[in-house]
């Protein structure tokens, strides 16, 4: 009798030891970052804001895309669309219009870091014409 009641002690033990570091190693919830970016608008075409990315470690790339909307009532030419870069350094940087659609355009930055050498940087905008 002493037996059972020891083993199911044991277990009882075992499952309390196995619930806890399951609640200790379950991930945390990763709470999401919207990006408010707006497109600025003349008569003729839209941009992007300047945007500027980082690439410090001196070895990898980083790199950033972002699609954006345009305001209402106004349809994109997606067959005149580019990206600008003001500023950039190292291996490769860019800023590019990767994409475009008539409601839609779709802006990449990169930077990669030279290998031993410069930090990446790519600073810039992308812009759109609009359709008339």
């Amino acid at each position: 009798m002493h037996r059972l009641i020891y083993k199911a002690w044991i277990g009882l033990a075992g499952w309390l030891i196995s619930s806890w570091s399951c609640a200790v190693l379950a991930e945390q919830s990763i709470t999401p970052t919207v990006l408010d970016f707006q497109l600025s608008c003349d008569p003729d075409q839209c941009r992007t804001p300047v945007l500027e990315i980082h690439e410090d470690t001196g070895a990898g790339a980083s790199s950033f895309e972002y699609v954006f909307a345009p305001p209402p009532g106004i349809t994109f030419n997606p067959d005149h669309a580019t990206g600008v870069e003001v500023d950039g350094g190292g291996d490769t940087h860019y800023v590019l219009a990767v994409a475009a659609g008539p409601h839609w355009v779709k802006c990449k930055w990169l930077a990669k870091a030279q290998p031993g050498g410069d930090k990446g940087l790519a600073k810039g905008y992308c812009w759109i014409e609009i359709k008339k």
